[in-house]
């Protein structure tokens, strides 16, 4: 069942039995995410399990995107992650949500706050280890914005880039070869790019209505930001390709925890611990 939180001027729509999705995130009745759309059907071809749901909106992924073999165990982590398939609890507060799941494989509680300001959204999480060992894993935010609302982008300097749909490493030097490069792609056309081992971690969006938006991460944990662009060409089939981006930091050099833990790149949460960061957007009209 949604439900409806506003703190002037945002406006916020989600479904704690969906993985807490946020259905909507508007800013003065501006949508920064894509919304429900308005008729679903899976592909009938197999783009992987989290393509057989209306895919839109907010979710976590968590411990892992890519499906993948947890570390040290038999568990193969689900496609997009364990959390996003969970129903949640939600604790509404004044200026804003507490939402809470806790694993059905792990001895964790995972933990999305969203607290408001009138120019900005501080995202705070945290992993809570109740087990008797450490904790490994990767935590990405998936925040899907439409594409055809974006208009330009910034990002910080980098080492490499990875295109995950090509498989191949990229010749882009620099942070303004990469804006042109996917301001560039045409109808039609994916990328799925890791911009590896940023600095200082800071990339900012400019949306059609004047809206920019920035955002701020620790690079220590986060050193890649992933960008999926999906110029209205993915999933291949009439009735199901999409018009969306995202920009996500990432605790590792892809979106695999188990590629992560072999370059001892993911985050990690002792036992009895809590492990906390936090990822804030700021407004800009």
């Amino acid at each position: 069942m949604k439900k409806i939180f506003q703190y002037p001027p945002w406006l916020v729509e989600y479904t704690v039995e969906d993985g807490a999705r946020l259905d909507r995130l508007a800013f003065d009745n501006y949508d920064l995410l894509t919304t429900e759309p308005k008729s679903f059907r899976p592909p009938s071809t197999d783009y992987g399990e989290y393509e057989n749901r209306p895919v839109y909106g907010y979710d976590d992924c968590f411990p892992s995107v890519e499906s993948c073999l947890y570390p040290g165990s038999n568990w193969r982590i689900p496609d997009h992650g364990e959390v996003c398939w969970l129903s949640w609890k939600v604790a509404p507060k004044t200026n804003g949500l507490v939402f809470v799941v806790k694993s059905q494989v792990l001895p964790v509680q995972f933990t999305r706050k969203m607290l408001f300001s009138e120019t900005g959204l501080n995202w705070v999480f945290e992993v809570f280890n109740e087990g008797d060992k450490a904790v490994p894993f990767q935590h990405v935010i998936h925040p899907l914005m439409p594409l055809n609302e974006v208009v330009d982008f910034h990002l910080p300097g980098f080492e490499s880039v990875y295109n995950a749909t090509t498989h191949t490493m990229m010749e882009l030097k620099n942070p303004d070869e990469v804006r042109k490069f996917l301001l560039r792609q045409p109808l039609g056309v994916t990328n799925m790019l890791f911009v590896q081992r940023v600095k200082p971690g800071k990339l900012s969006l400019t949306f059609k209505k004047g809206i920019r938006l920035e955002m701020n991460f620790p690079e220590k944990k986060f050193p890649t930001v992933g960008i999926w662009w999906n110029n209205s060409a993915y999933p291949d089939e009439d009735g199901c390709r999409r018009n969306e981006c995202a920009f996500e930091p990432i605790p590792g050099l892809n979106s695999s925890l188990s590629d992560a833990h072999k370059h001892n790149l993911n985050l990690s949460v002792a036992p009895k611990e809590k492990y906390t960061w936090q990822i804030q957007w700021k407004i800009y009209r």
